[in-house]
């Protein structure tokens, strides 16, 4: 009897951390309800190295990826398809590929950000 009740302690406890973990990096990856997160027609951006789509891709981060915005530049100008929306504003963000820059037509709920 003792050792099954200590095997469900330890179990508990086991699931218990899982939860706590999965809760710790869930905003690695995925869209927060506070924070910014991406969102485009395409499904997705790309996270570069500079702010133009001339630079190297970091990574591709799919719709619904969280992400915290660091700071806006003003570089190359954008102008998606299907959109009215044209800018030459890129926020510079940390992601769960690292840090890089986005167009600011590719992310939403975004947060008040400095200069870079």
């Amino acid at each position: 009897m003792r050792v099954s009740t200590t095997l469900r302690a330890r179990a508990g406890l086991a699931a218990a951390a899982a939860v706590a973990l999965t809760g710790l990096f869930a905003g690695a990856g995925t869209a927060e309800a506070a924070g910014s997160y991406i969102s485009s027609d395409s499904g997705g951006a790309n996270l570069r190295t500079c702010a133009n789509t001339g630079c190297t891709s970091l990574g591709y981060l799919s719709n619904g990826t969280g992400v915290s915005m660091v700071c806006w530049v003003d570089s190359q100008w954008v102008y998606p398809p299907s959109s009215d929306y044209a800018s030459n504003r890129w926020f510079k963000v940390n992601s769960y590929k690292g840090q890089g820059y986005v167009h600011s037509s590719l992310v939403a709920n975004q947060t008040s950000v400095g200069h870079c």
